[in-house]
């Protein structure tokens, strides 16, 4: 699952209430542009951001990959005429948009290969962007501050298909997706925590490894994505202070301090009970793009 940033500004609520992303081939000298292309690698599932005059009003799931269309609306196509290409996606409206200048420790990251702003925090000049996956995750969990952003994607992610989405009613096919998923992981982990064994179901969080924000369909259900850990350990593992290593052993962030490791009671003797086969993939994820370790 990829995360795309789209600059949309007055074609927003036009390209809301259709349903659509789109894109012209050319421009009117026949050249192709790179911000256009982007909407190429488009994919059913992906989540767009829209971002209209600095500020971010909307995250939404891609319900298509692209195709070629004309433009979809009279209004637009005074600018661009012809043929384009179009992806279908439910807009998930933020409750209050989201300042684009409230992310300033996040510009360098945001503007690393091809991303959407310069380093100063300007928008570049385009269209479609892609956020690389680390920088998403970061980009996320700041947004997830001030909004529920899991359950705004979730709500876009079960519409039938595109236009504006009511992120007021969750359905029920998502509320008993996530029950059964924690049932699978309390199963898998034998109803103890990961790390020190701890039984206690009141103390205990199943979360995702790769977090469901970038999980497809299939990851987000699947147990094997999934840690049974005490909730103090899940919000370390959550905020990429700790991880695991392939055989394990719990690896500490150098963001923690050495009086909070004490604290906390901490060590890098802590390990996994074990490391099924099926989570290293997703346990070298976590390590790869949500691990503070540099």
């Amino acid at each position: 699952m990829a995360v795309w940033w789209v600059f949309q500004n007055k074609s927003y609520e036009r390209s809301r209430s259709g349903g659509y992303l789109w894109a012209p081939l050319v421009d009117k000298a026949g050249h192709k542009k790179s911000h256009w292309e982007a909407m190429a690698g488009v994919q059913p599932g992906d989540i767009v951001i829209s971002s209209v005059e600095r500020k971010i009003v909307a995250t939404s799931i891609a319900k298509s990959s692209a195709y070629l269309s004309p433009q979809p609306n009279l209004q637009d196509s005074e600018f661009w005429a012809g043929d384009g290409r179009r992806v279908d996606v439910a807009y998930a409206d933020l409750p209050e948009p989201f300042p684009v200048d409230d992310l300033q420790d996040l510009f360098s990251d945001l503007a690393e290969e091809g991303g959407p702003l310069a380093r100063d925090g300007r928008g570049k000049q385009g269209y479609l962007f892609a956020v690389q996956p680390a920088t998403a995750i970061r980009l996320l969990e700041r947004l997830s501050t001030r909004v529920d952003i899991d359950q705004i994607l979730a709500d876009a992610d079960a519409a039938e298909g595109p236009g504006p989405v009511t992120t007021a009613d969750r359905t029920q096919k998502v509320r008993i997706g996530q029950s059964g998923f924690r049932d699978d992981v309390v199963r898998l982990w034998s109803g103890q925590c990961a790390v020190t064994g701890v039984s206690d179901l009141r103390l205990l969080i199943a979360s995702h490894i790769k977090s469901w924000r970038l999980s497809n369909d299939r990851e987000r259900v699947d147990r094997f994505n999934g840690l049974l850990l005490e909730a103090r350990l899940d919000r370390l593992f959550d905020r990429g202070l700790i991880t695991f290593a392939p055989n394990g052993l719990m690896e500490l962030s150098p963001q923690l301090t050495s009086a909070d490791v004490e604290l906390l009671g901490l060590s890098q003797e802590m390990r996994l009970t074990e490391v099924p086969t099926e989570s290293s993939s997703y346990l070298e994820f976590h390590r790869q793009n949500i691990f503070l370790g540099g």
